[in-house]
C-alpha cells in the first residue's frame, strides 16, 4: 500500500505557497523522512523542482505523481525551523519558499556533510563581567563602551557577557545563537570562545562565506547535540538543538537588515524565535528606539554593564578641527594611536561650480560628482570622470566638505613627525604602532588595537546629524559609540563641534533618555516601530481594494499615489497579523497582469520597508 509525503516548494512565488502531496515511490518507502530536500515534477513542468519533506501520510485524496529522488538523506529542514520559518512567512507576507532559501543553504553533496563529535566536558566558570542586576528571560543590556583584559587581550564588555552566558547554557546542554553585525565582531566573539575551550561547540556563520562553507557550517548545527553559532542575521536560521539562549549585539546596524524582500530584521527574527522558553540578550553601548519601546511596554528588562564610564567631551560648532581637538590629538599621541572618525571617504563629498555656484552633476545620468581622490571628480552613481559643469560648461571646481583622504593630507601637514594612515571600507592600513600614529576612518572601518586608541576624535558631527533621515542622530550616536568602544581604558575622547544640547547627555551616557525622548517623537507622529508599514503596489484597482480592505481593519494610510501605482499604510503590531493574511488573499486571487510594456503582479507587498518611509 503506498504512502506519500506533504512537501512544501522551495519557491518565492505566493501561488506555489501551499502543501502538496506527492507518491512515496516504493524503492523510497524506507528512506523519506521529516526535513529531507526532495525533487518532484510539478503539472505540466518537465524540469524538476525541489522541496522539503513536512509530513508521511498514510493516505492522501491529491496526490497523483510520485516524488522523482531525494535530494537529501540528511534532514536539513527541523520541525524547530520549520515552524519558525512559517511564522516569518505569514508576518512578512511571503511565500514560505522564500524564508526557506534564506534559511537553508543550497545542497552540496560533493562538501560533505559534518558529522556529530562527542563535546568536551566544560565546568562552570566565574562571570566575566559583572550587571547592576541579574539578567531575566528577556533583557536589554546597555553596555559600557569598555574594553577589558582577558586571556591577555582585550574584549568588549558586551563579549564578555555574551561568552559567559553562552557558557552558562551550554552546561545546562542549551545551545545558543550570538549575533553580531560586523565581521570584525565576529572574529573576537569565535577568538574568545576558544579561549573559553569551546572549540567543539563552535559553528561559525560569518559574512561573505563560501557556499560550500555554509554548507557545512548549517550540517555541523545540524548533527551536534548542542551548538555555539557565532554569525551575522543569518545564524538566526541556525537549526540547533535545544536551543537555550539568543543573543544580539548593535541592533541599529543596518546590515541585520534584509534590504530587499522580505525587509526582515534580525531583531524581529530573535523575537520570534525566543518566544517563551528561550532567554533573548540584547546589548549595545547605546540604546535603540526599538529596544527602548520592548522596555517601556515591559516585555524587556533593564540592564546596565557596571564598569565605569568612558571619558568624553564635546565642544561647541566652530572650527572643523579646533584648538581643543589639536591638543587632544597632540597630548594623547605618546600614550597610543589615536583615532579620527569621519562621516564620509574620499578627498571631497561634493564638487560646487565656482561659476554658476551650482553644486554639479553627471552630464550623463543626473548622479552627484565628488573627489573620491585627489584631483579626480567622478559620478557616485555610473564613476564616469567629469570635467566641466553640465549647467554652465564652467571647468573651474570648488570642493565642497572634506572627506577622510583630503584629511589625512591636512593632518600631516599639523603633525609632520607622526605616521598617518587611512582605514575605509575599501583601504586598511598594513602597519599599525603603539604610539605617534594617526587612523583617519570612516565608521565601522576603524581596525582594533592591542590596548585600545589612546584618543578618540569625532570631526565632522553636524555632517552625521543633518543626513536626510528621522534617525539621523541616533545613527550618529551609534557610529560615534563604536569608535568609542575601542578606546584603551585611560583613554579619551572628543566630539568636536557638537554643542551642549546633545554633548552633555552623551558625556553623560545618557542613552536611555535619548532614547526615551526619540520614542516619545515617533509616538507623535505614528511612525516605526510604534507602528509597523506596508507598502504594497500594482494596478490601480487592486491597490482601491487593498486599501479599503486594510482600513475597514484599521489600517492607516499615509500616502496613496495612483499615478505611481502605489500606497503606504501603517498598523499597530496587534493588526499584523490580519492585515498580512488578507493582502496575501488579495495577492492570490489577483492575476499577473500587462501594464504597459512591462509583466508586472497584481499586488505587491512589502511590509516593514523603511525605504518607503
Amino acid at each position: 500500500m503506498s504512502r506519500f509525503a506533504r512537501v512544501v516548494i522551495d519557491s518565492d512565488l505566493l501561488q506555489l505557497d501551499r502543501e502538496f502531496d506527492f507518491i512515496i515511490p516504493a524503492q523510497l518507502e524506507e528512506e523519506v523522512r521529516f526535513g529531507q530536500r526532495v525533487s518532484f515534477l510539478l503539472g505540466r513542468a518537465k524540469k524538476e523542482q525541489s522541496g522539503f519533506v513536512i509530513d508521511i501520510l498514510d493516505e492522501s485524496a491529491f496526490a497523483t505523481t510520485e516524488l522523482v529522488s531525494i535530494t537529501s538523506t540528511i534532514p536539513v529542514l527541523t520541525e524547530d525551523l520549520f515552524h519558525f520559518c512559517k511564522a516569518v512567512s505569514l508576518r512578512q507576507c511571503v511565500a514560505l519558499g522564500e524564508i526557506l532559501k534564506a534559511a537553508i543553504p543550497d545542497h552540496m553533496p560533493r562538501s560533505g556533510a559534518t558529522e556529530s563529535s562527542a563535546p568536551k566536558k566544560i565546568e562552570q566558570l566565574e562571570p566575566l563581567i559583572t550587571l547592576d542586576t541579574p539578567l531575566t528571560k528577556r533583557s536589554a543590556v546597555l553596555s559600557a563602551a569598555r574594553t577589558l583584559p582577558a586571556f591577555e587581550s582585550n574584549y568588549p564588555d558586551w563579549a564578555l557577557l555574551f561568552l559567559y552566558q553562552a557558557h552558562q547554557a551550554l552546561i545546562q546542554n542549551k545551545s545558543a545563537i550570538l549575533i553580531a553585525p560586523e565581521t570584525s565582531d565576529i572574529k573576537l566573539l569565535v577568538e574568545l570562545a576558544k579561549n573559553l575551550g569551546l572549540e567543539d561547540y563552535l559553528v561559525e556563520m560569518g559574512p561573505g562565506a563560501k557556499k560550500s562553507v555554509r554548507f557545512k557550517a548549517f550540517h555541523k548545527s545540524i548533527a551536534n547535540s548542542v551548538s555555539l553559532v557565532i554569525g551575522t542575521r543569518s545564524a538566526i536560521y541556525a537549526p540547533v538543538k535545544e536551543l537555550g539562549l539568543i543573543a544580539l549585539f548593535d541592533d541599529l546596524d543596518e546590515s541585520l537588515r534584509e534590504q530587499g524582500s522580505p525587509f526582515t530584521h534580525a531583531r524581529e527574527l530573535a523575537l520570534m524565535r525566543a518566544g517563551e522558553n528561550v532567554q533573548l540578550l540584547f546589548a549595545a553601548n547605546y540604546r535603540s528606539v526599538e529596544i527602548q519601546r520592548l522596555v517601556s511596554i515591559g516585555y524587556l528588562s533593564d540592564h546596565s554593564v557596571k564598569l565605569s564610564p568612558p571619558r568624553i567631551s564635546f565642544t561647541e560648532p566652530g572650527a572643523r578641527v579646533d584648538e581643543t581637538a589639536f591638543r587632544l590629538i597632540r597630548e594623547r599621541l605618546q600614550f597610543g594611536p589615536v583615532l579620527i572618525l569621519m562621516p564620509r571617504k574620499g578627498s571631497s563629498a561634493a564638487v560646487f561650480c565656482s561659476g554658476c555656484d551650482e553644486k554639479i552633476k553627471c552630464a550623463r545620468c543626473g548622479g552627484w560628482i565628488w573627489e573620491p581622490t585627489a584631483n579626480r571628480f567622478e559620478c557616485r552613481i555610473c564613476k564616469v570622470a567629469t570635467q566641466s559643469c553640465a549647467a554652465c560648461k564652467g571647468v573651474n571646481f570648488r570642493k565642497g566638505r572634506t572627506g577622510s583622504s583630503r584629511t589625512v593630507s591636512e593632518l600631516g601637514r599639523a603633525f609632520p613627525q607622526v605616521l598617518i594612515s587611512e582605514a575605509t571600507a575599501d583601504k586598511q592600513p598594513s602597519n599599525l604602532k603603539q604610539i605617534n600614529q594617526i587612523i583617519v576612518a570612516t565608521p565601522g572601518a576603524a581596525p582594533r588595537v592591542t590596548k585600545g586608541y589612546a584618543g578618540v576624535v569625532v570631526l565632522d558631527s553636524d555632517v552625521w546629524l543633518s543626513m536626510q533621515s528621522m534617525r539621523a542622530e541616533l545613527n550618529a550616536i551609534r557610529d560615534w559609540q563604536e569608535a568609542i568602544e575601542l578606546m584603551a581604558p585611560d583613554g579619551r575622547a572628543l566630539i568636536a563641534g557638537l554643542g551642549s544640547a546633545l554633548g552633555i547627555p552623551l558625556s553623560l551616557q545618557q542613552h536611555r533618555e535619548l532614547a526615551s525622548q526619540a520614542l516619545k517623537e515617533l509616538k507623535l507622529l505614528r511612525l516605526p516601530p510604534v507602528v509597523r508599514v506596508c507598502l504594497i503596489s500594482g494596478s490601480a484597482p487592486t491597490i482601491e481594494e487593498a486599501l479599503d480592505i486594510c482600513s475597514r481593519l484599521g489600517a492607516t494610510v499615509l500616502r496613496s499615489d495612483m499615478a505611481l501605482a502605489e500606497a503606504l499604510i501603517s498598523f499597530s503590531y496587534n493588526l499584523g497579523p490580519a492585515i498580512s493574511k488578507e493582502l496575501r488573499a488579495l495577492a492570490l486571487k489577483t492575476n499577473a497582469r500587462l501594464v504597459g510594456a512591462n509583466k508586472r503582479r497584481g499586488l505587491r507587498i512589502a511590509m516593514d520597508d523603511q525605504g518607503s518611509l
